[in-house]
């Protein structure tokens, strides 16, 4: 054999060599699907939210799968009823991440469901997104926690000044979960920074729906005004407000953003008008496009529409992470805390 033919064969050889260990050590690509967990109440009393987030989860996730999911791989989703409450929502997150393995998990729909839900996840090193959760708590509660609501920090310290411009003597009827106590510790510290008074600082437990008792103490009280702060029921802002006018109490009532969803409306009827509502107001081209989607497929009204967005914002901003850093919670954590100015 010529040094020519040699230097072929040698190169063949080489070749070879190299494609046979690039075929040996080489991942295989996986066509399986991704994934991905939910926690949210889909029953009991804030069951409307998690089902709006369910469904708007599905259409989203739906639309992903049918361009090519994610770089081939379809989105599986696993959903966990947290039931608005830390208990069920601890439950749910073992079982995730324990037995289903999951790395990322939308959820939950209520403070109290993230705020049980984030040690486990944290420890797990799992993503936990929220969407709707909104305890000034949760923008601590760990490294590989998210959310894409705002914080009650800002929206109740918004209520509260809107009340200080008018009023100097207030009453407050909350509910006992994480979201409506948050909502209340900012609001009080910013009344007692503008020296107005709480005359009455009511607290109920979630299994009450007769609040006449309580509601006749705000009453005797030389409040000038009400401030409603439900947490869970989407009616429950309705009954007190018609249950305060039946008793005839006459001052002005404010309420949080649950008094202005169309059960608490129908709940309370005509007794609603001139109750003060805080919530989001302006809608998008986007969103109404998306609103209008929603109605049209589920044949039903959300039970927020702030909550449609945000849940689509979620899985999209999710799908991104995913298709640019792959199924690795550490590098879609550092992924998430880079977003700037997301056009959702």
């Amino acid at each position: 054999m010529n040094t020519t033919s040699k230097w072929i064969v040698g190169i063949i050889v080489v070749l070879l060599v190299v494609w046979g260990g690039y075929s040996y050590f080489k991942k295989p690509v996986s066509n399986e699907p991704i994934k991905i967990g939910f926690i949210g109440a889909l029953s009991g009393d804030a069951a409307a939210f998690g089902e709006t987030e369910k469904n708007i989860i599905s259409l989203a996730v739906g639309d992903i799968n049918q361009n090519g999911g994610i770089n081939g791989r379809l989105i599986e989703m696993i959903y966990e009823d947290g039931k608005c409450t830390g208990k069920e929502a601890t439950n749910a997150v073992q079982k995730l991440v324990g037995i289903d393995e999951i790395k990322i998990i939308l959820g939950g729909t209520c403070s109290a469901e993230t705020l049980a839900a984030a040690p486990i996840a944290e420890e797990n090193k799992v993503i936990l997104f929220s969407g709707f959760s909104s305890n000034p708590g949760i923008t601590n509660a760990g490294d590989y926690i998210f959310r894409n609501s705002p914080s009650d920090s800002d929206v109740a310290k918004l209520d509260a000044e809107v009340i200080t411009k008018k009023y100097k003597k207030v009453a407050m009827l909350s509910e006992n979960t994480d979201y409506s106590l948050g909502v209340r510790d900012v609001m009080k510290k910013v009344f007692a920074e503008q020296n107005v008074s709480v005359v009455s600082d009511e607290v109920y437990n979630s299994s009450v729906s007769d609040f006449r008792t309580v509601l006749s103490k705000i009453k005797a009280s030389d409040a000038e005004v009400l401030y409603i702060n439900p947490g869970t029921s989407t009616k429950i802002g309705g009954v007190m407000v018609k249950q305060a006018k039946e008793l005839g109490i006459q001052i002005p009532i404010h309420g949080n953003f649950s008094l202005g969803i169309p059960d608490a409306l129908a709940a309370g009827g005509q007794f609603m008008n001139g109750v003060v509502i805080s919530d989001t107001s302006d809608q998008t081209s986007k969103l109404k496009d998306l609103l209008s989607r929603y109605k049209d497929t589920f044949s039903s009204e959300p039970a927020h529409d702030f909550l449609v967005g945000a849940a689509w914002d979620r899985v999209n901003i999710i799908r991104d992470a995913l298709m640019k850093v792959g199924y690795n919670p550490d590098r879609i954590k550092s992924y998430l805390y880079g977003i700037k100015n997301y056009d959702g």
